[in-house]
Order: C-alpha cells, then structure tokens, then sequence
C-alpha cells in the first residue's frame, strides 16, 4: 500500500520582540540619514561688562574697556591706547605670570592665554602688553588668592579708530600631570578637524569708554 504524498510543510511562526523591531527600524532611519547624530555642543555663555568667569586657575570678573592718552615727547604726536581691565583672582597655589593673549601664540599657561580672541581685532603698532599696575610702576605676577587689577593694553596706530565695543572669546583650564610636557594648568582644547582648538566657554562684550579711567 502506498503512503499518501506529504503536503507542504508549515513552519511555525517566530515571535520578534517589539523592542528588537523598533530599534531595527530605527537603525535604519538613523543609516539612511548618514549614521549617528552627535549631540550638540554647548554654546559658550553670552556675557557683559562686570561679568564674573570660572577659569578653573582664575577666576575673572570683566571691569570694562576704555581709551586711554600720554602726551608725545618733544613735540612728538599722543600716543593713544585701548585697555582692556579685568579684577583677576589666582585660584591655584603657585605664582602666575600674566602671559599674552592666545593669538599670539606665546601666552603659555599664563593669564593671556585665556583670551582667545578679541572682535574686531585691535593688534595695534606692537601687539598686546598684559600687566597690573602697581604704584607708578607694572607687574608681570598673579600671586596666589589675592585679587589683581590686570590690564590688557593697545597703542593705536596714528589713523586708527577704536570700535564702540569689543567681544573676547574666553577659555578656561584644565590641570594636566603631562607625560611629555610638566605638569600644570592648561587651556582646554578640543579635536576639531584633525588640530586641537582652544574650548570658547563665554563670550564678553564690553564697550569702549573713550577716555575712561582705570578703577
């Protein structure tokens, strides 16, 4: 006797966790839309005059920004100037020097180092001189735990016209061991197209006071 010819075999259905399915469904999204989206960075603080800053080494509080005048010598023209105070505090435990500002690639790990930019630039005949005034004479020192008046100063060029205000990019530190530099205090920099660049945590606008004086 012959056996009857087998019908098609069913197969039982597999059970897919919802969960699975949209999260495959929204890997596939995510691949269609060119992979991953990363987060969006922090935009830095937007900030004024008699603003206060975290530096994390310093903290600093803008004071203002101002034109300022000396008398030429033997008959020579004013030297005119634009400075930028601030009231700096040295947070860590040993002296600081003052530095330049970040674009002029000497600052170091020093105050100026902080001042990544400055819009629209001033660069001026000689660059920026950073100092405290200290009694008819300039210090080059940020001593620890004591607040300093530190001032950012420009002379102008003769036809030059200084802006009705200025915005400066500020950074912030970090504290490194190093491996092959010596430990200590940083800007904070961050990988952005293959180099490191320097970290904006706010940005201060200031006005210019024409002819103001130092607090």
């Amino acid at each position: 006797m012959t056996a009857p010819p087998e019908g098609p075999t069913r197969r039982r259905p597999i059970a897919v966790p919802l969960a699975a399915l949209v999260t495959a469904a929204g890997l596939g999204v995510t691949a269609a839309l060119g992979g991953f989206a990363t987060a969006p960075e922090k935009p830095p603080k937007r900030l004024g005059q008699g603003s206060t800053v975290d530096q994390e080494q310093f903290t600093t509080t803008f004071v203002g920004s101002r034109t300022t005048s000396e008398p030429g010598l033997f008959g020579s023209p004013a030297k005119r100037f634009l400075e930028i105070e601030f009231r700096v505090v040295n947070k860590g435990d040993e002296t600081a020097g003052m530095g330049l500002p970040y674009e002029s690639g000497l600052g170091g790990g020093s105050f100026g180092s902080s001042l990544l930019k400055i819009t629209p630039a001033i660069n001026g005949k000689y660059g920026a001189s950073v100092f405290t005034p200290t009694g008819g004479g300039e210090s080059s020192q940020l001593h620890p735990a004591l607040p300093t008046n530190v001032v950012v100063r420009y002379e102008l060029e003769d036809r030059q016209r200084p802006p009705k205000q200025l915005t400066i990019d500020v950074g912030t530190y970090e504290w490194r061991d190093g491996v092959t530099l010596a430990p200590g205090w940083f800007v904070v920099t961050e990988e952005d197209g293959g180099e490191r660049k320097p970290v904006v945590t706010a940005q201060v606008t200031l006005p210019v006071v024409p002819g103001g004086a130092r607090s």
